[in-house]
């Protein structure tokens, strides 16, 4: 008994080229056929009223016959015979068959493409909004360093805004990391180069910023360690060390390994701090 759905499968795992070339390649072999049903003058063709016969111009006439009956449009002046006729029959079957799948070819990779144009879109829009975000952090973080550089000792206003501004970008480092983790695992999809390089970079610009308001609160003799501040500082290494791990087993172009590794010694650097 033929198994029907292994051959659907077969032909929908094939390629809208595969298909034509299958299609082309269908349209030949019923034609030798035919061609070779001439030679019993009760299964051949009859073209007008003129049996066809062996020579080149028969063989055009019976390649003739074989794709018009395969895209089912027909030929009035091309009548078959005997077996001709059951075969033209089983022709026309799979010419249906056929062009059906080159249709559904077709309309799949159209919808494919639209699906590709809104995940490119949507892909632009949360990596621009998850840079913008990060971006407003370390210039409110820029700002509060330049306050206390500028004062003796640090006040607890400041210190009660640096830890609302540091709370903002753990949440979106933590935010960017589980986006890059949970877009290395898609099958379908994958970032280029300059989105990974953007967000790589994001991260790295943030750190440094973390870096700097340490330093500048040390210099102050300020001890930061006992309070949210650490807490927060903790969950973006913790955040970034894990995008950091799964990006560096990953084949990157040499530009995109060598944030990585900057990357890297941020993280090193902020730990060393923490200590």
């Amino acid at each position: 008994m033929i198994d029907y759905k292994k051959w659907v499968n077969l032909l929908e795992n094939c390629t809208f080229v595969q298909i034509v070339y299958l299609w082309v390649s269908v349209g030949m072999g019923f034609a030798m056929i035919y061609y070779l049903l001439s030679f019993t003058p009760q299964n051949t063709l009859i073209h007008i009223t003129k049996p066809v016969n062996h020579g080149a111009s028969d063989f055009l006439t019976v390649v003739y016959f074989s794709f018009v009956t395969l895209t089912s449009t027909g030929s009035g002046g091309v009548v078959p015979l005997g077996i001709s006729k059951i075969i033209s029959v089983v022709e026309i079957f799979l010419g249906l068959v056929l062009f059906g799948f080159i249709i559904s070819k077709l309309v799949s990779a159209r919808q494919e493409k639209i699906i590709e144009e809104l995940y490119d879109s949507s892909l632009e829009e949360k990596v621009s909004k998850i840079r913008t975000t990060l971006y407003i952090y370390r210039t409110n973080i820029s700002r509060l360093i330049q306050r206390i550089e500028a004062t003796r000792r640090v006040k607890p206003l400041d210190i009660v805004e640096l830890e609302a501004n540091l709370e903002g970008l753990r949440t979106n480092i933590t935010r960017v990391s589980k986006f890059l983790i949970s877009e290395s695992k898609n099958p379908v999809t994958k970032m280029n180069d300059l989105t990974l390089n953007l967000l790589f970079n994001s991260i790295h610009l943030s750190l440094a910023k973390i870096i700097e308001i340490i330093k500048q609160l040390n210099i102050k003799k300020y001890d930061w360690k006992q309070k949210t501040i650490a807490r927060h500082i903790s969950s973006c290494i913790d955040s970034a060390k894990e995008v950091q791990e799964v990006y560096q087993k990953k084949p990157l172009k040499d530009e995109i390994r060598t944030l990585l590794q900057t990357l890297e010694n941020s993280l090193r650097e902020l730990k060393s701090l923490m200590v």
